[in-house]
Protein backbone atom coordinates (compact mmCIF):
# COMPACT_ATOMS: atom_id res chain seq x y z
CA UNK A 1 0.00 0.00 0.00
CA UNK A 2 1.44 3.38 -0.95
CA UNK A 3 1.94 6.04 1.69
CA UNK A 4 -0.98 8.27 0.61
CA UNK A 5 -3.42 5.35 0.78
CA UNK A 6 -2.00 4.28 4.13
CA UNK A 7 -2.47 7.80 5.54
CA UNK A 8 -6.04 7.91 4.23
CA UNK A 9 -6.74 4.52 5.81
CA UNK A 10 -5.38 5.77 9.15
CA UNK A 11 -7.59 8.87 9.05
CA UNK A 12 -10.72 6.78 8.36
CA UNK A 13 -9.79 3.70 10.44
CA UNK A 14 -12.79 4.01 12.78
CA UNK A 15 -15.15 3.21 9.91
CA UNK A 16 -13.63 -0.27 9.51
CA UNK A 17 -14.63 -1.44 13.01
CA UNK A 18 -17.97 -3.01 13.84
CA UNK A 19 -19.34 -4.51 17.04
CA UNK A 20 -18.85 -8.27 17.15
CA UNK A 21 -19.88 -9.13 20.70
CA UNK A 22 -21.42 -7.30 23.63
CA UNK A 23 -21.08 -9.14 26.94
CA UNK A 24 -22.45 -8.15 30.31
CA UNK A 25 -19.96 -8.93 33.05
CA UNK A 26 -20.96 -10.30 36.47
CA UNK A 27 -20.39 -6.83 38.00
CA UNK A 28 -22.91 -5.26 35.62
CA UNK A 29 -20.40 -3.54 33.34
CA UNK A 30 -20.30 -4.30 29.61
CA UNK A 31 -17.43 -5.62 27.51
CA UNK A 32 -17.41 -4.69 23.81
CA UNK A 33 -15.53 -6.82 21.32
CA UNK A 34 -15.04 -5.60 17.76
CA UNK A 35 -14.23 -7.04 14.35
CA UNK A 36 -12.11 -5.22 11.80
CA UNK A 37 -12.99 -5.13 8.09
CA UNK A 38 -10.67 -5.07 5.10
CA UNK A 39 -8.38 -3.49 4.06
CA UNK A 40 -7.54 -2.35 7.61
CA UNK A 41 -7.59 -5.93 8.94
CA UNK A 42 -4.84 -7.07 6.56
CA UNK A 43 -2.75 -3.98 7.34
CA UNK A 44 -2.97 -4.62 11.09
CA UNK A 45 -2.02 -8.26 10.59
CA UNK A 46 0.97 -7.09 8.59
CA UNK A 47 1.93 -4.74 11.43
CA UNK A 48 1.90 -7.75 13.74
CA UNK A 49 4.02 -9.82 11.37
CA UNK A 50 6.60 -7.08 10.86
CA UNK A 51 6.88 -5.85 14.43
CA UNK A 52 4.77 -7.30 17.27
CA UNK A 53 5.35 -10.98 16.52
CA UNK A 54 9.09 -10.41 16.20
CA UNK A 55 9.40 -9.14 19.75
CA UNK A 56 10.73 -11.40 22.47
CA UNK A 57 8.30 -10.96 25.36
CA UNK A 58 9.34 -11.57 28.98
CA UNK A 59 8.03 -14.69 30.69
CA UNK A 60 5.78 -12.72 33.04
CA UNK A 61 3.58 -11.62 30.10
CA UNK A 62 1.18 -14.47 29.37
CA UNK A 63 -1.88 -12.95 27.67
CA UNK A 64 -2.65 -13.51 23.98
CA UNK A 65 0.83 -14.83 23.25
CA UNK A 66 1.72 -18.14 21.56
CA UNK A 67 1.91 -21.06 23.96
CA UNK A 68 -0.01 -19.32 26.75
CA UNK A 69 -3.60 -19.65 27.98
CA UNK A 70 -5.72 -18.81 31.01
CA UNK A 71 -4.98 -22.24 32.43
CA UNK A 72 -1.21 -22.03 31.91
CA UNK A 73 -1.15 -18.61 33.54
CA UNK A 74 -3.14 -19.93 36.50
CA UNK A 75 -0.75 -22.88 36.82
CA UNK A 76 2.10 -20.45 37.60
CA UNK A 77 0.36 -19.64 40.89
CA UNK A 78 -0.94 -23.10 41.84
CA UNK A 79 -0.25 -24.51 45.31
CA UNK A 80 1.06 -21.23 46.75
CA UNK A 81 0.86 -19.90 50.30
CA UNK A 82 -0.65 -16.57 49.24
CA UNK A 83 -2.08 -15.48 45.88
CA UNK A 84 -2.99 -11.85 45.09
CA UNK A 85 -4.98 -10.89 41.97
CA UNK A 86 -5.53 -7.35 40.69
CA UNK A 87 -7.76 -6.35 37.78
CA UNK A 88 -7.83 -3.11 35.75
CA UNK A 89 -11.11 -1.38 34.93
CA UNK A 90 -12.18 -0.99 31.30
CA UNK A 91 -8.72 -2.10 30.20
CA UNK A 92 -8.48 -1.80 26.40
CA UNK A 93 -10.44 1.47 26.04
CA UNK A 94 -8.28 2.94 28.84
CA UNK A 95 -5.09 2.51 26.82
CA UNK A 96 -5.34 5.67 24.76
CA UNK A 97 -3.83 6.57 21.43
CA UNK A 98 -1.17 8.67 23.19
CA UNK A 99 0.00 5.57 25.11
CA UNK A 100 0.02 3.53 21.90
CA UNK A 101 2.02 6.22 20.12
CA UNK A 102 4.62 6.14 22.92
CA UNK A 103 5.04 2.38 22.40
CA UNK A 104 5.89 2.96 18.74
CA UNK A 105 7.97 6.04 19.54
CA UNK A 106 9.88 5.03 22.68
CA UNK A 107 9.89 1.23 22.67
CA UNK A 108 10.31 0.61 18.93
CA UNK A 109 12.09 3.98 18.53
CA UNK A 110 10.32 4.89 15.32
CA UNK A 111 10.27 8.38 13.88
CA UNK A 112 7.52 10.70 15.18
CA UNK A 113 5.52 10.59 11.93
CA UNK A 114 5.72 6.79 11.75
CA UNK A 115 4.65 6.40 15.39
CA UNK A 116 1.72 8.78 14.82
CA UNK A 117 0.56 6.88 11.74
CA UNK A 118 0.81 3.47 13.40
CA UNK A 119 -1.05 4.72 16.48
CA UNK A 120 -3.93 5.96 14.33
CA UNK A 121 -4.08 2.66 12.44
CA UNK A 122 -4.10 0.59 15.64
CA UNK A 123 -6.73 2.57 17.59
CA UNK A 124 -10.50 2.86 17.45
CA UNK A 125 -12.08 6.08 18.71
CA UNK A 126 -8.77 7.11 20.28
CA UNK A 127 -7.96 3.90 22.18
CA UNK A 128 -7.26 0.19 21.79
CA UNK A 129 -10.24 -1.96 20.85
CA UNK A 130 -10.70 -5.52 22.03
CA UNK A 131 -10.82 -7.80 18.99
CA UNK A 132 -8.39 -5.79 16.86
CA UNK A 133 -5.39 -7.90 15.72
CA UNK A 134 -2.83 -5.46 17.15
CA UNK A 135 -4.51 -4.71 20.51
CA UNK A 136 -3.25 -7.71 22.55
CA UNK A 137 0.38 -7.11 21.57
CA UNK A 138 0.20 -3.36 22.22
CA UNK A 139 -1.53 -4.00 25.56
CA UNK A 140 1.35 -6.27 26.54
CA UNK A 141 3.84 -3.53 25.67
CA UNK A 142 1.88 -0.62 27.17
CA UNK A 143 3.81 -0.82 30.47
CA UNK A 144 7.20 -1.69 29.01
CA UNK A 145 8.96 1.17 30.78
CA UNK A 146 7.74 0.53 34.36
CA UNK A 147 6.67 -3.13 34.55
CA UNK A 148 10.15 -4.74 34.34
CA UNK A 149 11.34 -2.61 37.29
CA UNK A 150 8.37 -3.66 39.44
CA UNK A 151 8.75 -7.32 38.45
CA UNK A 152 12.40 -7.14 39.50
CA UNK A 153 11.28 -5.94 42.94
CA UNK A 154 8.89 -8.87 43.26
CA UNK A 155 11.53 -11.35 42.19
CA UNK A 156 14.03 -9.96 44.70
CA UNK A 157 11.53 -10.88 47.43
CA UNK A 158 10.93 -14.36 46.01
CA UNK A 159 7.44 -13.62 44.66
CA UNK A 160 6.07 -14.84 41.32
CA UNK A 161 4.44 -12.26 39.02
CA UNK A 162 2.42 -12.60 35.83
CA UNK A 163 0.08 -10.40 33.82
CA UNK A 164 -2.58 -11.94 31.61
CA UNK A 165 -3.75 -8.87 29.64
CA UNK A 166 -5.58 -6.92 32.40
CA UNK A 167 -5.11 -9.42 35.26
CA UNK A 168 -2.02 -9.13 37.45
CA UNK A 169 -1.25 -12.07 39.73
CA UNK A 170 1.39 -12.17 42.45
CA UNK A 171 2.07 -15.24 44.58
CA UNK A 172 4.44 -16.58 47.19
CA UNK A 173 5.25 -20.12 48.24
CA UNK A 174 4.72 -19.09 51.86
CA UNK A 175 1.83 -17.28 53.51
CA UNK A 176 2.55 -13.56 53.49
CA UNK A 177 2.14 -11.25 56.46
CA UNK A 178 -0.36 -8.40 56.30
CA UNK A 179 2.47 -5.93 55.79
CA UNK A 180 3.86 -7.96 52.90
CA UNK A 181 0.42 -8.25 51.31
CA UNK A 182 -0.12 -4.49 51.51
CA UNK A 183 3.25 -3.86 49.87
CA UNK A 184 2.56 -6.38 47.09
CA UNK A 185 -0.85 -4.86 46.29
CA UNK A 186 0.53 -1.32 46.12
CA UNK A 187 3.49 -2.40 44.00
CA UNK A 188 1.29 -4.29 41.52
CA UNK A 189 -1.14 -1.38 41.25
CA UNK A 190 1.74 0.86 40.17
CA UNK A 191 1.79 -0.96 36.82
CA UNK A 192 -1.74 0.13 35.90
CA UNK A 193 -1.60 3.49 37.66
CA UNK A 194 1.56 4.41 35.73
CA UNK A 195 -0.66 4.84 32.64
CA UNK A 196 -3.57 6.29 34.62
CA UNK A 197 -5.66 3.13 34.39
CA UNK A 198 -8.10 2.50 37.21
CA UNK A 199 -7.98 -0.61 39.40
CA UNK A 200 -11.08 -2.52 40.49
CA UNK A 201 -10.42 -2.37 44.24
CA UNK A 202 -13.42 -4.55 45.06
CA UNK A 203 -12.06 -7.20 42.68
CA UNK A 204 -8.62 -7.23 44.29
CA UNK A 205 -8.32 -10.66 45.86
CA UNK A 206 -5.93 -11.78 48.58
CA UNK A 207 -6.16 -15.55 48.99
CA UNK A 208 -4.21 -17.60 51.52
CA UNK A 209 -3.71 -21.33 51.33
CA UNK A 210 -6.56 -22.04 53.76
CA UNK A 211 -9.08 -20.25 51.48
CA UNK A 212 -10.25 -20.90 47.93
CA UNK A 213 -7.61 -19.49 45.59
CA UNK A 214 -8.62 -18.45 42.08
CA UNK A 215 -6.60 -17.15 39.14
CA UNK A 216 -8.36 -16.29 35.87
CA UNK A 217 -11.51 -17.99 37.18
CA UNK A 218 -9.56 -21.20 37.75
CA UNK A 219 -9.13 -22.76 41.20
CA UNK A 220 -5.45 -23.38 42.05
CA UNK A 221 -5.49 -24.60 45.67
CA UNK A 222 -4.63 -28.24 45.09
CA UNK A 223 -1.43 -27.50 43.21
CA UNK A 224 -3.30 -27.96 39.93
CA UNK A 225 -5.76 -25.90 37.89
CA UNK A 226 -9.51 -26.59 38.13
CA UNK A 227 -12.54 -24.68 36.84
CA UNK A 228 -14.16 -22.42 39.43
CA UNK A 229 -17.84 -22.44 40.34
CA UNK A 230 -18.10 -18.84 39.15
CA UNK A 231 -17.01 -19.88 35.65
CA UNK A 232 -19.68 -22.56 35.58
CA UNK A 233 -22.35 -20.10 36.74
CA UNK A 234 -21.19 -17.52 34.19
CA UNK A 235 -21.43 -20.00 31.32
CA UNK A 236 -24.79 -21.22 32.53
CA UNK A 237 -26.03 -17.62 32.50
CA UNK A 238 -24.73 -17.11 28.95
CA UNK A 239 -26.57 -20.19 27.73
CA UNK A 240 -29.78 -19.07 29.46
CA UNK A 241 -29.59 -15.57 27.94
CA UNK A 242 -29.05 -17.14 24.52
CA UNK A 243 -32.04 -19.46 24.95
CA UNK A 244 -34.24 -16.61 26.15
CA UNK A 245 -33.17 -14.41 23.23
CA UNK A 246 -34.01 -17.14 20.72
CA UNK A 247 -37.37 -17.79 22.39
CA UNK A 248 -38.28 -14.08 22.29
CA UNK A 249 -38.12 -14.05 18.50
CA UNK A 250 -36.55 -10.58 18.38
CA UNK A 251 -33.60 -9.76 16.13
CA UNK A 252 -30.46 -9.60 18.31
CA UNK A 253 -27.82 -6.89 18.17
CA UNK A 254 -25.19 -9.59 17.71
CA UNK A 255 -26.25 -12.32 15.21
CA UNK A 256 -27.23 -15.62 16.81
CA UNK A 257 -24.58 -17.45 14.78
CA UNK A 258 -21.78 -15.35 16.29
CA UNK A 259 -23.19 -15.69 19.81
CA UNK A 260 -23.51 -19.44 19.34
CA UNK A 261 -19.93 -19.88 18.13
CA UNK A 262 -18.56 -17.76 20.99
CA UNK A 263 -20.45 -19.61 23.74
CA UNK A 264 -19.75 -23.00 22.17
CA UNK A 265 -16.01 -22.31 22.15
CA UNK A 266 -16.07 -21.32 25.83
CA UNK A 267 -18.02 -24.47 26.72
CA UNK A 268 -15.56 -26.75 24.94
CA UNK A 269 -12.74 -25.13 26.90
CA UNK A 270 -14.71 -25.58 30.14
CA UNK A 271 -15.33 -29.22 29.20
CA UNK A 272 -11.73 -30.18 30.00
CA UNK A 273 -12.45 -29.33 33.65
CA UNK A 274 -16.11 -30.41 34.05
CA UNK A 275 -17.35 -32.72 31.29
CA UNK A 276 -20.78 -33.43 32.79
CA UNK A 277 -21.81 -29.79 33.29
CA UNK A 278 -20.32 -28.71 29.94
CA UNK A 279 -22.12 -31.44 27.98
CA UNK A 280 -25.45 -30.50 29.55
CA UNK A 281 -25.00 -26.83 28.61
CA UNK A 282 -23.80 -27.75 25.12
CA UNK A 283 -26.97 -29.79 24.59
CA UNK A 284 -29.13 -26.84 25.68
CA UNK A 285 -27.16 -24.46 23.43
CA UNK A 286 -27.44 -26.76 20.39
CA UNK A 287 -31.17 -27.19 20.93
CA UNK A 288 -31.76 -23.45 21.18
CA UNK A 289 -29.59 -22.68 18.15
CA UNK A 290 -31.41 -25.30 16.11
CA UNK A 291 -34.74 -23.63 16.99
CA UNK A 292 -33.73 -20.13 15.92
Amino acid sequence: MNLDDLKKLAETSDSFYHLHEKTEKPDGSVRYKYSVREPLKSVLKKVNQCFSQRCKYPDYLTGSLPGWSYSKNAALHAGKGTVICIDATNFFPSIGQDHVKKVWLDFYQFDESVAELLAKLCCYQGALAQGSPTSPYLANLAFWDIEPLIVKEFQSRGYDYSRYVDDICVSSTRKLSQEEKTWAILAAKKVFLSKKLKVKNRKTKVMDRNKRQEVNKRTVNAGRVCASRELKYELRAKVKRFRDAVASGTKPEIPFEKQYQSIRGKLFHFRQFNKTAADKMLEQLERAFGAH
